[in-house]
């Protein structure tokens, strides 16, 4: 048995990394965890090994303060709630992203803590703009 259901390290990783966005906005990156677990892209092809990689999903980094916070969130908290149903609705078949969707990030919050985007955000690689992130393909 396993003691962490892989819909639990998803909802997890989507509060952390999506909480203030709209309901979309966590869909969004819930299609990100399963394009990148079906690719086996910067994962073995798990949902935990997928969110938990090192230096994939920013919150799940040492220093982030909201591994703490994710540790202690209840189940029926509402912003909890809405990141569970954001899981699901990412394994339906409508999609709000191309299956190659892989990485995202926002821009501004970027270009103010590192005053350059990463190699991997060039415009030729940009397929959306979900909330506050822009999604692109590897």
């Amino acid at each position: 048995m396993r003691l962490v259901q892989d819909s639990t390290w998803a909802a997890l990783t989507i509060w952390m990394e999506a909480r203030g966005q709209p309901f979309e906005g966590k869909v969004a990156v819930a299609e990100v965890i399963r394009n990148r677990t079906r690719m086996c892209f910067h994962s073995n092809g798990t949902v935990p090994d997928t969110c938990l990689r090192p230096y994939q999903f920013s919150c799940w980094n040492t220093k982030d303060p909201n591994r703490l916070k994710a540790a202690v969130i209840e189940d029926s908290a509402l912003e909890m709630r809405a990141c569970i149903e954001a899981w699901k609705k990412s394994g339906e078949a409508e999609r709000l992203l191309p299956l190659e969707a892989v990485f995202y990030l926002n821009e501004a919050t970027v270009m103010e803590l590192a005053g350059k985007l990463p190699d991997w955000a060039r415009e030729d690689r940009k397929l959306a703009i979900v909330g506050d992130h822009t999604f692109y393909r590897a």
